[in-house]
């Protein structure tokens, strides 16, 4: 970084910096060239001292320390679950900095404000970017990102009626914790040894799951609730339309959604294409193969189609959505701080 960004750059935080999303955050800062004049990379006493790397330089993982708030301009809180978020935002937010929350825990405090930086301009109800005299903010829940997309984009171009939506939640949603068990369930199930069950206290490889078990910590109702709630502190008019259930699926990375969205009328399949291309959005043709997870990894868009109209409903499209989940999140997170810049 030149010796100018870096004087005019801002002090950067993140909480939860060893989590795989403060991972992605971190990336996606460095990639958008996000002018940082001091990072620090915070986290519980499991990651102190983790060695890493930001801009090709060597850093540390950290305690949050007195005066970590005091001397910060923004904070990321990037923790797995809201429970870190919450020990620590009140601190956080006693200071000078922005607060901007990857955890999802700040949904309960009216003042935050939920936001996705490309889509404010085309939902109902805009506000100016970023709301004036506010600085605490909610970076969405990647599923609720991908739905906000597209029920306002089919809304607008469209007369959308109503949307139902399957979201298959990948394991990275519950941290590297989540995937390393979905890893050891895979092996151990093959050589028919017992598997382990500490997060979500049930077989989720070669599975699928409406919940979790009854001793997991985590709860796929809690996910559920989390995306309408976050659709509707942004839309409220198009969560009203919005039928939604939350799935665990066996794979690693990468939310994929099974979208039915039934219009007033039976439009073109090529119009309901062009409703929903654009910026952030690829649109699959119909000679293309549907997008996997496999696929997204990576990648800053979202992956719709082939877009199919409904076989006994000609007024009804099923839209196949898949998208890097951690990627779609930090990606969000970094460009509500863009807006933010002086």
């Amino acid at each position: 970084m030149s010796a100018r960004k870096k004087s005019s750059g801002l002090r950067v935080a993140i909480l939860g910096a060893a989590s795989l999303k403060g991972k992605e955050l971190r990336e996606v800062l460095e990639e958008r060239l996000f002018p940082v004049k001091k990072l620090a990379l915070l986290d519980d006493d499991e990651a102190l001292g983790q060695l890493t790397e930001f801009e090709g330089e060597p850093t540390f993982i950290h305690r949050i320390a007195p005066e970590t708030f005091a001397e910060s301009d923004l904070v990321f809180f990037a923790s797995t679950t809201g429970a870190f978020t919450r020990a620590h935002w009140q601190q956080a937010a006693a200071g000078p900095a922005a607060l901007i929350d990857l955890s999802h825990a700040l949904l309960d405090v009216p003042e935050a404000v939920v936001r996705v930086p490309f889509l404010e301009k085309h939902l109902p109800g805009a506000r100016p970017s970023p709301p004036l005299g506010r600085r605490w903010f909610i970076a969405p829940h990647a599923a609720a990102i991908v739905l906000l997309t597209l029920l306002a984009r089919l809304s607008a171009a469209l007369r959308l009626r109503q949307v139902v939506a399957n979201v298959f939640e990948p394991a990275s949603e519950r941290g590297a914790s989540g995937m390393d068990e979905l890893q050891e369930q895979t092996v151990r199930l093959l050589s028919f040894q017992e598997f382990p069950r500490t997060v979500f206290d049930a077989q989720v490889a070669f599975n699928l799951l409406p919940r979790y078990g009854a001793e997991s910590q985590a709860r796929l109702e809690e996910v559920e609730d989390t995306v309408r709630r976050e659709i509707e502190r942004c839309a409220p008019a198009l969560a009203d339309r919005l039928a939604l259930r939350v799935l665990q699926a066996p794979i690693f990375h990468a939310h994929c959604l099974s979208v039915m969205a039934e219009l007033e009328e039976p439009f073109e399949v090529s119009a309901v294409e062009r409703a929903l291309g654009g910026d952030h959005v690829a649109v699959l043709n119909q000679e293309e193969a549907p997008a996997l997870p496999v696929d997204v990894a990576g990648r800053d868009d979202i992956v719709v189609g082939p877009v199919l109209r409904d076989q006994k409903r000609p007024a009804a499209f099923w839209l196949w959505t898949v998208a890097d989940n951690l990627r779609l999140t930090a990606r969000t997170a970094v460009e509500i701080a863009e807006t933010l810049l002086p």
